[in-house]
């Protein structure tokens, strides 16, 4: 359950994430108007002028509409082009099991440009780090370790890469699922040493400077279909 925050507390980033959960919850509909500002005021205990910067940085994400003289309009989340909306969701939007296997999903096949270039561009020293620090992991890792050791070899794969939006989207990733184990207190990470089995025949097969991507999917070709399986369930009978 959020917590409400004592009026003095509140600010733009309060109210905005408050009105941006309900229109991604379904609460406030596309085409429906806001409250007004006046009453959005009286109802967060907060200034017009607090209310108004909220409403534009919803405005900035493409979740409502402005026009001068008429009504705020809730725009469809499902339109918004706003990069931004993409870690919203996964803080505001409810975490049901729809929303964390495409999150599971999205993040599993961010790998796939970091194996293509890495296979490309990766030397020698590189590979050596990747396998020190797989070298690194206790004989019976816990999930934290796991976890730990993940981040470290993909940190250090992004590296290879020597493209700076790949390592900022790998950054994203990370700060993002950390987020979501805040924020359902559940870790995201396998505890399996089985991991790090995985990620060890990866360093081989980069080393040899061809067919990574191969493994690579034919090794998660069972939890895509676990996927598919999971959207199939809860599509409408």
């Amino acid at each position: 359950m959020r917590r409400v925050l004592p009026a003095r507390q509140r600010g733009p980033e309060y109210v905005a994430d408050t009105l941006a959960r309900q229109i991604l919850s379904g609460a406030l509909k596309p085409g429906e108007p806001l409250p007004t500002q006046r009453e959005l005021a009286e109802r967060f205990e907060l200034s017009m002028l607090v209310v108004r910067q909220a409403i534009h940085r919803l405005e900035d994400l493409g979740l409502v509409r402005v026009r001068q003289g008429s009504p705020t309009i809730v725009l469809d989340p499902e339109l918004a082009t706003d990069l931004r909306m993409l870690q919203l969701r996964m803080e505001l939007a409810p975490m049901d099991e729809q929303l964390a296997t495409a999150a599971r999903e999205s993040q599993l096949l961010s790998l796939l440009p970091m194996l293509v270039l890495a296979e490309r561009r990766i030397t020698p020293d590189q590979i050596a780090v990747l396998r020190y620090v797989i070298d690194c992991v206790p004989s019976n890792p816990s999930r934290q370790e796991v976890r730990v050791f993940q981040i470290e070899w993909l940190r250090q794969l992004a590296k290879a890469t020597r493209n700076a939006m790949i390592q900022q989207q790998l950054r994203w990733w990370v700060s993002l699922f950390a987020a979501q184990e805040r924020r359902t207190e559940e870790s995201v990470t396998p505890s399996s040493p089985l991991v790090v089995a995985f990620y060890s025949k990866l360093t081989d097969s980069l080393a040899t400077g061809s067919g990574t991507v191969q493994l690579f999917l034919a090794t998660i070709e069972p939890l895509l279909s676990g996927f598919d399986q999971q959207r199939a369930n809860t599509l409408p009978r």
